[in-house]
């Protein structure tokens, strides 16, 4: 079963791709999980960016906390998904936070935390390059019927998974770039002796 705390992202990426939830859908919410889990980041104990908020006579206060991941899985019921520390350690409670923005990775508190240090720990998502690969995944499920014609109609079926490939290259473009570890045979590694 998709984790709940995927909710938000899943109706997004159903968004993306035209496929709605329901009785028509082509993929459950657990293919769904699959495809954004593999484009999943996790990071552990990152910075928060603190935001000045200039105040009546000149005073700064510090409410907003900004960090540099997007499309964040959320904290639900007291997963340790998404969390934000102190630099001793500490975790601060939901309680403390007025409002959270997932999909920019903006932070804001109920009162001024005079910039104090704060670091986050979460996943955050490539919803455009798992769209890109449902759609892909999509068009060849699609690939496998055929065009047809009967009693002087035509019906072109390929025509859908042209489009379905089309959009699918549309997203891939704004996809994060994916990073390759390249090994180079002709430099000597720590380990050769």
């Amino acid at each position: 079963m998709a984790r709940t705390t995927l909710a938000t992202l899943i109706s997004t990426l159903r968004e993306l791709v035209n496929d709605p939830a329901g009785t028509a859908q082509v993929f459950s919410d657990d293919t769904l999980q699959r495809y954004l889990d593999a484009y999943r980041c996790d990071f552990y104990f990152e910075p928060l960016r603190a935001i000045p908020t200039q105040l009546a006579g000149g005073t700064v206060a510090y409410y907003e906390y900004r960090d540099g991941h997007q499309w964040l899985e959320t904290t639900q019921a007291g997963t340790a998904v998404f969390y934000i520390q102190d630099s001793t350690g500490a975790t601060r409670g939901t309680a403390t936070w007025a409002d959270v923005d997932y999909q920019r990775g903006v932070v804001t508190f109920t009162t001024n935390q005079a910039g104090t240090a704060l670091y986050l720990t979460g996943r955050s998502f490539d919803v455009y390059g798992a769209a890109a690969d449902v759609l892909t995944d999509w068009a060849q499920k699609v690939s496998l019927q055929f065009d047809f014609s009967s009693d002087q109609q035509s019906f072109s079926r390929s025509q859908k998974q042209q489009m379905l490939l089309a959009a699918a290259e549309r997203y891939r473009r704004q996809a994060k770039p994916r990073r390759a570890n390249i090994t180079r045979p002709d430099v000597a590694g720590v380990d050769d002796d």
